[in-house]
C-alpha cells in the first residue's frame, strides 16, 4: 500500500496544527513549565476514549502511544506551569454506546478538562454530541467522516463549540486520493465496495459517488455490504466480473486488507484506492504483496523532515521500538494541542485552595 504523490499540504497538516498553537501562545518550545511554575505539584486531568479492541484496534492502539509520549515529553520537561498531566485512556471497544458511556464517565467521574478521541467516525456520533452537551472540550485525532465538526449536532444547524479534530476530513482525502490518482492513470470505469452499517465507511462511499463523475470515472456498481460479514468473496466476485480500472473500498479495520487480497486471488490486476481506513502498517502488513501500491490520502507523513516531525519520530522510536504511523502521529499532536491550550487560555483552568488537581474555571470555548 502507498500515498498519493500529491498529497504534500496534506503531510503537513499535523504539524501545522502544532506549530500555529505555539506560535499563537509565543511559544518556542515544549509547553512546559512558566509563569514561576504557579501549578507545582498539581495535576491536569485528561481524558481519550480510544478504539484499542474490536474493528478500530488497528488504529487506536497507536494513537494512545502517540499521547501517552507527548505526555511523557511533556511532564519530564516541566509540566504545564508544573502541573503534571495525567491521561486516563478508555477502551470503548469499537463499539458507540460504550464510547458515549467512556466519555461521560470520564467527563463526570474523572472530571477530565478536555478529552482526546474517539478512534472510529462512528462512535463520534454518539461521544461528540455528548461532549458538546456537557461542554467539555473534546479534540478527534483519527475521525474523518462527515458531520465530526463543526456540525457534531447535525442536521441542526448549530455549530458545535468544544468539537475539534487534528485529523483530516475524507471530504478532502478522497477527492484529492481520486483526483491525484486520475492524472496519472487516467481510469474509465470503478466499482465501490462500501461497508453500509458504519459511518465512517458509508461516509466514504458517498464521497467517492459524489467525486467520480469529476474525473470522468463511469461507477459500474456499488456493492454494500455489512461489516460484520465472514465472508466477502461473493462481493468481490461481483466486482471483479464487472473488470473495472478500479475497485475503490470504504470500510476499516481488516476488511480493505480481505477485499484486496480475495481480488488477488481471482487475478484481478488493477488498481484499489481507499481513504483514511488504509492509512497504518497494521492494514499494510494484513494486506501483504495483494495491497502493494493501493494510494490513499494521508495527513502525515514519516519521511517530513520538518525537525519537529523528525524528533516525534525519532522519540518514538526509541520508546516503542517500531516506527509511528499516522493514527499516532496525531495522537502525539493532538495531545500536545490541548497541553498547549493551558498557556493560550489560562484564565479558563484553575487550581482550588487545597486540591491537587487543576480543573475548568468556566467552560472552555
Amino acid at each position: 500500500m502507498g500515498e498519493t504523490v500529491d498529497m504534500n499540504r496534506m503531510r503537513l497538516v499535523v504539524g501545522l496544527l502544532a506549530t500555529l498553537v505555539l506560535a499563537a501562545c509565543g511559544s518556542t518550545g515544549t509547553p512546559g513549565g512558566n509563569s514561576g511554575n504557579s501549578y507545582s505539584g498539581k495535576t491536569i486531568k485528561l481524558g481519550a476514549v480510544y478504539s484499542i479492541t474490536g474493528a478500530g484496534g488497528v488504529y487506536g492502539p497507536q494513537s494512545r502511544d502517540g499521547a501517552l509520549l507527548a505526555v511523557k515529553q511533556i511532564n519530564a520537561s516541566g509540566g504545564i506551569n508544573g502541573a503534571q498531566i495525567e491521561l486516563t485512556v478508555e477502551d470503548d471497544t469499537s463499539d458507540k454506546a460504550i464510547s458515549s458511556q467512556k466519555t461521560q464517565s470520564l467527563i463526570q467521574q474523572n472530571q477530565v478538562l478536555a478529552l482526546l478521541g474517539p478512534t472510529l467516525s462512528n462512535s463520534a456520533v454518539g461521544a461528540h454530541p455528548l461532549a458538546e452537551s456537557l461542554k467539555t472540550p473534546m479534540l478527534a485525532t483519527s475521525t474523518t467522516g462527515i458531520h465530526i465538526v463543526p456540525d457534531c449536532n447535525a442536521p441542526s444547524t448549530t455549530p458545535c463549540k468544544y468539537i475539534f479534530r487534528d485529523s483530516l476530513g475524507e471530504q478532502t482525502a478522497i477527492p484529492d486520493n481520486i483526483m491525484s490518482y486520475t492524472n496519472d492513470a487516467h481510469p474509465k470505469t470503478g466499482v465501490l465496495l462500501v461497508a453500509q452499517d458504519d459511518k465512517f465507511s458509508s461516509d466514504g462511499g458517498k464521497i467517492v459517488q459524489d467525486t467520480v463523475g469529476q474525473y470522468n470515472i463511469q461507477l459500474l456498481k456499488t456493492i454494500p455490504f455489512s461489516k460484520n460479514d465472514a465472508d466477502l468473496s461473493s462481493y468481490v466476485t461481483q466486482a471483479v466480473g464487472l473488470h473495472p480500472d478500479v475497485i475503490f473500498i470504504t470500510s476499516l479495520g481488516g476488511i480493505p486488507a480481505k477485499i484486496m487480497t480475495a481480488a488477488r486471488n481471482q487475478n484481478w490486476q488493477g488498481q484499489f484506492l481507499g481513504g483514511n481506513g488504509f492509512n497504518t502498517a497494521t492494514v499494510s502488513k494484513q494486506a501483504g504483496a495483494a495491497g502493494k501500491g493501493a494510494p490513499s490520502a494521508s495527513a502525515w507523513y514519516i519521511g517530513n523532515t520538518f525537525p519537529s516531525n523528525a524528533d516525534f519520530v525519532s522519540a518514538y522510536k526509541a520508546e516503542y521500538s517500531k516506527d509511528p504511523d499516522q493514527f499516532a502521529a496525531q495522537g502525539y499532536t493532538g495531545l500536545k494541542i490541548l497541553a498547549t491550550s493551558r498557556r493560550c487560555g489560562s484564565s479558563r483552568w484553575m487550581a482550588p485552595a487545597g486540591s491537587s488537581s487543576i480543573t475548568r474555571s468556566s467552560p472552555a470555548r
